[in-house]
């Protein structure tokens, strides 16, 4: 005990005070970190999935990459497509918007030009539209 609690007394509403701020912060920490969870993760949007079939080199600045897309039917997407020379790094870049299909899962194939000699093509990501 300090001096000062000695000479003038301690209040018993201090700690429970204190106690009830630290609950009251702790719940409201954990409501705004599920809010930006519950933002972030959109559960109410359809899913998108890509996935690489193959990839083609036609010629030093041209690539086809043949992808398949599974979505909810009747669903239009927008799918990034690009092709990396050997180091990895972005050497073509196209935006293909896709129609919305009667079947879940179909399957695209897209010729795009390059700035230098490509290795590889594939999807980068797709979302809806």
């Amino acid at each position: 005990m300090t001096d000062l609690a000695a000479r003038y007394g301690r209040s018993p509403a201090a700690p429970r005070a204190r106690r009830a701020w630290w609950i009251a912060g702790v719940s409201a920490l954990t409501l705004v970190v599920g809010a930006l969870w519950w933002i972030s993760s959109d559960p109410l949007s359809p899913t998108v999935q890509s996935q690489d079939i193959s990839h083609a080199v036609v010629d030093r600045s041209t690539i086809e990459v043949r992808f398949a897309v599974t979505v909810d039917p009747g669903t239009p997407v927008t799918c990034a497509v690009q092709a990396l020379d050997l180091s990895y790094g972005i050497v073509g870049w196209v935006e293909v918007p896709l129609e919305a299909a009667e079947v879940p899962t179909s399957t695209h194939a897209v010729q795009l030009r390059t700035a230098a000699p490509a290795a590889n093509g594939l999807v980068s990501e797709c979302w809806v539209t």
